[in-house]
């Protein structure tokens, strides 16, 4: 068995949650069809240390693979952008029963598969 190593660049909010992150990717993948009209940007994020992954809701993500590196440049976005993406983010995280959440924000997370 062998491993695979990523990182991520997106933006979102880190999601703590109780158990395995792949059960909330999976009710994600259940719940954000539902609210897609009022947030068509968000997504999830399933990613972390091998079996201890974490959870994110996040709009614009791009994977860079070990080995590899990319230019990342967030100034590309918007404050206009940054801002409906925040508050798509919000929202979603409130329909999905999350309360005390980080801000919004770039994140960079590396992930062990």
């Amino acid at each position: 068995m062998g491993y695979y190593h990523s990182t991520y660049f997106a933006y979102g909010i880190h999601i703590p949650v109780d158990g395995p992150a792949w059960e909330e990717s999976e009710r994600a993948d259940e719940e954000l069809p539902k609210i897609k009209a009022a947030c068509p940007d968000v997504g999830h994020l399933e990613a972390g240390d091998y079996d201890r992954d974490h959870f994110f809701l996040v709009t614009k993500c791009h994977s860079v693979d070990l080995g590899r590196f990319e230019h990342v440049t967030p100034q590309t976005a918007t404050p206009e952008q940054i801002a409906d993406w925040d508050q798509q983010l919000i929202a979603a995280a409130m329909a999905l029963g999350y309360k005390d959440t980080s801000a919004p924000g770039w994140l960079v997370v590396p992930d062990l598969s």
